[in-house]
């Protein structure tokens, strides 16, 4: 998805269809998220393609108050339109489609580790996974910043989840797959989105269901430990909820740090006064914030009315999808003055990137240590960082991201040192 640094008016010509994740890759939607917000906050979506219907809610606070209250938005029906007119069959197992109370079961045993003090123990394997993301620069002067970021969240999840690094490679070709499964990179010609997402769920199912079945498993200092050892109401998880909350934990991670250090990289580099002023104040935690608001990686969330509901004046029957399109809300005129200029300086800077409410992105904390640490790195390590050719998006309904970003650097004195560093995704790879 093109995130503009320009104000879009008002959208004109046909209506897209914001099922087809080709128009995300392809097309800027914030012109017509921006008419919108204006004219249509609740909007009905009629696929141009066959496929059910959905509500599309494009303001902050309409997109608040659905991820918000699950009594009347569950998530249990699927939480993005790839399930649409399906049967999630993770719906009441796996944590991002469980709704409270049952919520609390999945949720209680990976709250202590993924706190906010908790995962200060993590920065120094961040700043390693972050310095060799980033060695490439002292091999080659022009390099791919998108595709080495691509590896950052899937060495973050193998630490987190205990995946071995030869593992990384092909777990995070189908993880992308499972995320953006019409993109050109991970559909070969012919093959139906079905097929993709298909195939892509089968591998890294049964790579979690080899872990999880492997003697001694549940010793494991890891989040795979930690959930198999869990037993929050006097009942242990099930396998098959392990596995779930495994696949999910690895798709969270893939959803938010590659997208938004690679969009966020790419702004900075296009409003050459803001990259300037970041790195004059060194205020990194404010520019992640805006980091975060300006790419919204996680480019909607879907809900079903339990009831029949009123919305922004709109009337949504009982039973009905709505998508919550994050990108938009964070983009509101009404909360964030000047919504289309990229500033490192916001304040207050009241995004919703992670969601809201009990659905809140539990890795969070995580990410937000992530992109500092990565951001940190760039700073002390390049002199000078350049555009050096056109960047692609991803083709993607869920994921709001840049796929490659080709750049130009020169490092600094103090970067001589990532020369003696290895590569994240230049090591012996799983068979397939």
């Amino acid at each position: 998805m093109r995130i503009t640094s320009d104000d879009p008016s008002t959208g004109e010509g046909p209506e897209p269809d914001l099922s087809d994740p080709h128009y995300f890759g392809t097309g800027d939607p914030h012109p017509v998220w921006t008419r919108l917000r204006a004219e249509d906050p609740v909007h009905r979506q009629c696929p141009a393609q066959d496929g059910p219907e959905f509500w599309a809610v494009t303001r902050y606070a309409d997109a608040s108050r659905v991820l918000a209250r699950h009594t009347e938005f569950t998530t249990e029906r699927g939480n993005i339109l790839t399930t649409l007119g399906q049967t999630d069959i993770a719906g009441g197992k796996m944590l991002a489609v469980t709704d409270p109370p049952q919520q609390h079961r999945l949720k209680e045993p990976l709250v202590p580790y993924l706190g906010k003090k908790a995962v200060r123990a993590f920065e120094p394997r961040l700043r390693e996974f972050s310095r060799r993301l980033l060695c490439v620069a002292a091999r080659q002067d022009t390099w791919d910043f998108a595709a080495q970021a691509a590896y950052y969240p899937i060495a973050i999840a193998g630490f987190l989840l205990g995946i071995p690094e030869a593992s990384w490679d092909r777990l995070k070709h189908f993880t992308y797959a499972a995320v953006a499964e019409s993109d050109p990179d991970y559909a070969d010609a012919g093959d139906s989105r079905s097929s993709v997402l298909g195939r892509a769920h089968s591998e890294i199912f049964l790579h979690f269901h080899r872990e999880v079945s492997r003697p001694g498993r549940a010793e494991a200092d890891d989040l795979i430990g930690v959930l198999l050892r869990a037993a929050p109401d006097g009942r242990a998880l099930s396998r098959q909820e392990v596995i779930l909350n495994a696949y999910s934990l690895l798709i969270g991670a893939t959803v938010t740090t590659s997208h938004a250090a690679s969009a966020g990289l790419l702004a900075l580099l296009e409003n050459p006064d803001q990259h300037a002023r970041w790195l004059a104040t060194g205020d990194t935690a404010a520019l992640v914030e805006e980091v975060l608001r300006w790419s919204s990686p996680a480019n909607h969330a879907m809900r079903h009315t339990t009831g029949d509901v009123q919305l922004s004046d709109t009337a949504i029957p009982a039973g009905c999808p709505v998508t919550v399109w994050l990108g938009s809300a964070n983009r509101d005129e009404s909360v964030f003055p000047d919504p289309f200029r990229f500033r490192v300086d916001r304040y207050p800077n009241r995004h919703i990137a992670f969601g809201v409410g009990a659905h809140r992105c539990i890795g969070a904390h995580v990410a937000r240590l992530a992109l500092t640490v990565l951001f940190e790195e760039i700073a002390r390590n390049f002199e000078r960082i350049e555009l050096a050719g056109e960047p692609s998006h991803l083709h993607s309904t869920f994921i709001a991201g840049v796929k490659r970003l080709p750049v130009r650097t020169v490092l600094r004195p103090e970067g001589a040192a990532l020369r003696e560093l290895h590569p994240l995704g230049d090591t012996v790879k799983e068979a397939p």
